[in-house]
């Protein structure tokens, strides 16, 4: 789904009070009196209600339109959400949770449930962003529930992107796609798998080397420490395989003997002799600037992937005698 945020259109705008509906307010005991009476008594002007426009049901304001009433006001300023009742329902959690009277820890699990029923394959830590509450939370919820979520084998994370519960399906799906379909590019593969550009990279990698793939091709098995050796091992031969590639692209002359050319294997020379260390450098950095860091090193790997992708799926040329 969308962010709901940017479905709330237009400006505010008057509307009869005699047309608002009560119905999508996560409060399970309904209005507070208190709270009403005391936004009743504010000199200010309030923000405008959130309605649904399909069905003229409160969103977000109950407190303010009761506040109205208390108040004699025919008309209150409104917002409007398109969408369906079931987004709606999100977005009034979304919002009562974020600002105003708070919502209680009974309501908010309340609105976990409702939503995981709902929306079965929703990740832990969406659903806690919009609740207010922890990913553990909605896990254990999940888990005394019956969650269909559970037998999709995927997550709809916050990016609005399928994950895979499980690391190894997710390699599976990716080396699948790319057997079937070797033109698919690595943003391709990574989206219709569910994993990282940067896993599929690696399975491309294993693939084009002729490496066994290190996942374990039993559901839900767990991946042995033996096995995490072995993949750090094929890590550094990987290196040593690439390292060998560039030895013979720089004897093409096409590279060699142009401008152009030399500044490129500069920068592939420079990222190569990078990974060789790469292990020994994640200590150098101090706290404060590993925010920093992690920012520059994703652009410069996103960059290098589309780079790549420019060359499609075919296989880097051995040098032959």
């Amino acid at each position: 789904m969308a962010d709901a945020l940017e479905r709330i259109r237009g400006k505010a705008e008057q509307v009869d009070v005699a047309l608002l509906r009560n119905g999508l307010s996560p409060r399970l005991d309904g209005i507070d009196g208190s709270h009403v009476h005391l936004l009743a008594g504010l000199a200010d002007e309030l923000p405008p209600l959130v309605v649904h426009r399909s069905t003229m049901r409160v969103v977000d304001g109950l407190h303010r339109l009761a506040a109205a009433r208390t108040r004699g006001q025919r008309q209150v300023p409104v917002v409007y959400f398109d969408g369906t009742s079931e987004e709606a329902f999100v977005l009034a959690v979304r919002l009562n949770a974020t600002h105003g009277k708070a919502l209680r820890v009974k309501d908010r699990a309340a609105a976990v449930r409702r939503i995981l029923d709902t929306y079965p394959d929703w990740s832990d830590r969406w659903i806690a962003s919009v609740c207010g509450v922890a990913p553990r939370t909605v896990a254990k919820a999940r888990q005394d529930s019956a969650d269909t979520g559970q037998r999709l084998g995927t997550r709809i994370g916050r990016d609005g992107r399928r994950h895979p519960l499980s690391v190894e399906e997710g390699r599976r799906t990716a080396e699948q796609i790319m057997r079937e379909e070797p033109s698919a590019s690595l943003r391709e593969v990574a989206r219709r798998a569910g994993v990282s550009v940067g896993t599929a990279l690696d399975v491309r990698r294993r693939m084009l080397g002729g490496e066994p793939e290190l996942v374990s091709h039993t559901a839900g098995a767990a991946r042995p420490v033996a096995a995490q050796r072995v993949a750090a091992d094929a890590g550094q031969l990987s290196v040593r395989r690439i390292r060998a590639q560039l030895g013979w692209l720089v004897q093409e002359p096409a590279l060699r003997y142009t401008d152009q050319g030399r500044a490129l294997l500069r920068l592939v020379s420079a990222t190569l002799a990078f990974l060789e260390q790469s292990d020994s450098m994640e200590g150098v950095a101090p706290v404060h600037c590993r925010h920093s860091l992690d920012a520059v090193a994703r652009a410069c790997a996103s960059g290098w992937l589309d780079f790549a992708d420019q060359f499609g799926e075919e296989k880097t040329p051995s040098r032959s005698g």
